[in-house]
Formats: C-alpha cells, sequence, structure tokens
C-alpha cells in the first residue's frame, strides 16, 4: 500500500465532512433544545465521546496513510476494534432508553417501528466495519467500506439537525445521497469505475426505506421488537 496524498485526501476531506455534519446535528439540539441532554446522562456522555471518536477516526486514518506513517495507521486501526464494538454496544443502550420513553417516535411511526431505523444503522454499520477490517490490506476497498461505515451512522445526527431547522425527512436521503455521489464521482476519475465496495454500501443505505417502511409495520416485527424489549410505555 502506497501513500498517495490526493487519493487519501479526498477521504480525509469526506471524514471531515462527515464530522461537520455529526457535530451540527448534536450541537444544535445542545444549543436549541437543552432540556432533551440536559441533566447529561452518563450514558449519553459516553455515546457522544465514542460517537465524535469514531468520526474523528475517518479524518485521522486517511491523514496517516497520506504522510506514509502505516505503522501509526495500524495501531490505530487495532485499536478501532474495541471503538467499534463500543459504538455498537451504546448505540443499543440508547435506543432502548429512548424506545422505553413515553411517546418516542422517528418519523412518526409507533416505537416498535421506529426501533427499525437505529437497528439498520448499527448492523449495517457492524457489516461494513467487519469488511472493511478483513479487507484492510486492499486500500481501495478498506477506506471505502469505513467511509461508508460512517455515512450510514449519520442518521440520528442528520434527523436532529433537520429537525431542527424545520426541514422534512427527505432532506437526510438528499444529504446521504450525496455523499455517495461524491464517492461514485471519485471513483470514475479515480479507478475509472464504480468499486464494488461503494456499491454496496449503496445498496445497505438503500435497504433501509424498504426495511423500516415495509417490514418494520409488520406483525412479525412488531412481536419480535416487544419480545426482546417489552411493550413500550404509553404515551
Amino acid at each position: 500500500m502506497t501513500a498517495n496524498p490526493r487519493a487519501n485526501g479526498f477521504f480525509n476531506l469526506m471524514g471531515w465532512v462527515l464530522m461537520v455534519l455529526v457535530v451540527s446535528g448534536f450541537g444544535i439540539v445542545q444549543v436549541l433544545t437543552p432540556e432533551l441532554t440536559s441533566p447529561m446522562r452518563l450514558t449519553l456522555a459516553l455515546h457522544a465521546l465514542i460517537f465524535l471518536s469514531w468520526f474523528a477516526l475517518l479524518i485521522i486514518q486517511p491523514r496517516l496513510i497520506a504522510q506514509g506513517n502505516y505503522a501509526r495507521h495500524k495501531q490505530i486501526g487495532q485499536l478501532s476494534i474495541g471503538l467499534a464494538i463500543a459504538l455498537v454496544v451504546m448505540g443499543v443502550l440508547i435506543t432502548r432508553e429512548a424506545y422505553l420513553r413515553p411517546g418516542w417516535s422517528i418519523a412518526g411511526m409507533g416505537p416498535q417501528s421506529s426501533i427499525m431505523f437505529p437497528f439498520t444503522d448499527l448492523v449495517f454499520f457492524s457489516i461494513l466495519y467487519w469488511l472493511a477490517y478483513a479487507k484492510r490490506t486492499e486500500a481501495q476497498a478498506h477506506k471505502r467500506l469505513m467511509l461508508f461505515a460512517g455515512i450510514v451512522m449519520l442518521d440520528p445526527a442528520l434527523a436532529r439537525l433537520f429537525t431542527a431547522l424545520g426541514l422534512p425527512p427527505p432532506f437526510i436521503t438528499a444529504v446521504e445521497l450525496g455523499l455517495v455521489i461524491a464517492v461514485m464521482i471519485h471513483d470514475r476519475k479515480s479507478l475509472g469505475g464504480i468499486h464494488w465496495a461503494t456499491w454496496l454500501g449503496l445498496a445497505l443505505l438503500a435497504a433501509v426505506y424498504p426495511l423500516a417502511f415495509g417490514f418494520s409495520q409488520t406483525a412479525a416485527w412488531t412481536s419480535m421488537v416487544t419480545a426482546v424489549l417489552g411493550s413500550p410505555p404509553p404515551i
């Protein structure tokens, strides 16, 4: 794996874009609706720290490769295993907390159906991260899979950002699609075609919608969520 400052500069830039979106999304909630996060619970503080640390990796790691610092990149990559596990564990805990709040809803759906959104985020993140780690010796696949692992986790931040700004949910789709298109354009320019990892990332992002607005509405999904998390509290 040779250093390519220009190619890795794109992924470093994308890492910054994702970080700005995350900080904006959660920061605007703290500024406009501090009652949602105050007092700061330990689980929420840990979740925020882990979440931001993950997106910081998407900035740091491409930079290290561009500088030719492979040893440090590898060390941080090994540490990222623990960070990824912690992110998933905290995501499950935060989701359970939300589910047990009266009236919790995403996109106007009931609590059991709403669970599909964080569920797909965490499952798709796990798939992409595992593949990225497995393909860590294949630079082109590795960095795209890691980037898409970050993109699939943008939903909570984007939802907060656009809700606070009074913008409808389709803006979330537009932003994520814009990020995918940016990667596709980069693929065409740098590789002459769309990399398979980019197609996979696009497919997983697209799969959220039939799952969230289709399968999540079924009795089978509702029964499974209720069996695992119990019945949601009344409004």
